[in-house]
């Protein structure tokens, strides 16, 4: 078990809503929205958020949050070589002084043909080897160093992230996730923190230890964080409805998208390993209603146990995993993933806002006094 303080950070994505993935679920969002959940945040038991790549720009939405926020800390979601690793260390370095160190870095991967959309035409292998070099020289950059670098897939000359600036600090936090082999082992060397989904227990302890002892051999100590999307109530039967209500929302047209989803492998047609090991939990019972046209009978048919709902994946964009119950049962599970080493949550519940404070109110205290 982890015994370092469990740390808290919410999700901030720009289409809000008690079911965003549809028109009818969705809530307009504009700056002051964007400002209220930033408040919001700062004034309960969150570090920060992680900002997803949905919606608008991540800096853009960073930059907004960080203004009316003292402590709040934004976990920018970002792929490399989208921007060159130089800008990107000045875009860093300028937040960084301008926002007093708060800003982390998540690295993401994402699938081949969202690469494709940027330019990018490397397979996930190709890209786990731009990541190693990309982020050596994004943390020479940033550290203050000038660089010269020849690689496969960076090359910079007397490379400087920012003359006029003095860095804060001697690094910037890196956050990566990623569950096949060439993931871990980028994550094991770069990462200060790696981040999974919720996952079946024994499956996410595998996957923990192995990036641990990855990072062991180098000499390195990556703290362990897990992403979770929250269905939650009173009790056990309220959240079970609320994750019926959602199912039953969700149009017929969401759900055949991403039933081809499953189909392919991962999102947009790409082979996500952590995709396909999330869809693997998918009850196959409760795919097969799907697939005839027909909903399956509960929410619980497409649960892989008393908590843990892969079903989500059918409906939204985020976290293909969720996990539904009262909130002493959330709260029983998180104290589960605590004991298998993770001591940072990255937490949603829809709507955001009013999700932020039930969470914080109902059910962090219950993981925080265990």
């Amino acid at each position: 078990m982890s015994t370092t303080e469990p740390e808290f950070l919410w999700y901030y994505v720009t289409h809000d809503g008690p079911y965003p993935w549809e028109p009818e679920g969705r809530r307009d969002i504009r700056l002051p929205d964007v400002k209220a959940l930033a408040t919001a945040l700062d004034s309960l038991p969150y570090s920060g958020a992680l900002l997803s790549t949905t919606g608008h720009n991540a800096w853009v939405t960073a930059t907004a949050a960080a203004t009316v926020t003292r402590d709040f800390r934004p976990l920018v979601a970002l792929r490399p070589q989208v921007t060159s690793v130089t800008e990107l260390a000045n875009i860093a370095l300028s937040f960084d002084e301008l926002f007093d160190g708060r800003l982390l870095i998540n690295v993401i991967n994402s699938e081949t043909p969202i690469w494709r959309q940027h330019g990018i035409h490397l397979e996930n292998d190709e890209r786990y080897d731009l990541h190693a070099e990309y982020w050596e020289v994004f943390n020479r950059l940033v550290a203050g160093e000038k660089v010269s670098y020849k690689g496969r897939y960076v090359e910079v000359e007397n490379a400087v992230g920012n003359p006029w600036l003095t860095p804060r600090r001697p690094h910037i936090p890196l956050w990566f996730s990623g569950s096949s082999d060439k993931a871990l082992d980028v994550a094991a060397r770069f990462a200060d923190a790696y981040l999974t989904f919720s996952e079946p227990l024994e499956q996410l302890r595998e996957k923990l230890a192995a990036v641990t002892g990855r990072a062991a051999a180098l000499g390195r100590t990556p703290r362990l964080g897990l992403r979770a999307s929250l269905v939650t109530g009173e009790t056990d039967a309220d959240a079970w409805r609320k994750a019926d209500t959602l199912l039953r929302a969700t149009s017929r047209a969401t759900l055949d998208r991403k039933l081809g989803v499953i189909a392919k492998g991962g999102n947009a047609g790409g082979r996500s390993v952590t995709q396909s090991r999330v869809f693997a939990t998918l009850p196959e019972a409760g795919l097969e209603a799907l697939r005839a046209g027909r909903l399956p009978d509960s929410a619980r048919d497409l649960a892989h146990d008393e908590v843990l709902w892969p079903g989500i994946s059918l409906l939204q964009q985020g976290p293909p995993m969720a996990l539904v119950g009262g909130h002493a049962t959330i709260a029983a599970r998180l104290r589960e993933y605590r004991e298998a080493g993770v001591d940072i949550f990255i937490l949603d519940s829809l709507p955001l806002l009013e999700g932020a404070y039930e969470v914080a109110e109902k059910i962090l205290p219950l993981v925080r006094g265990a």
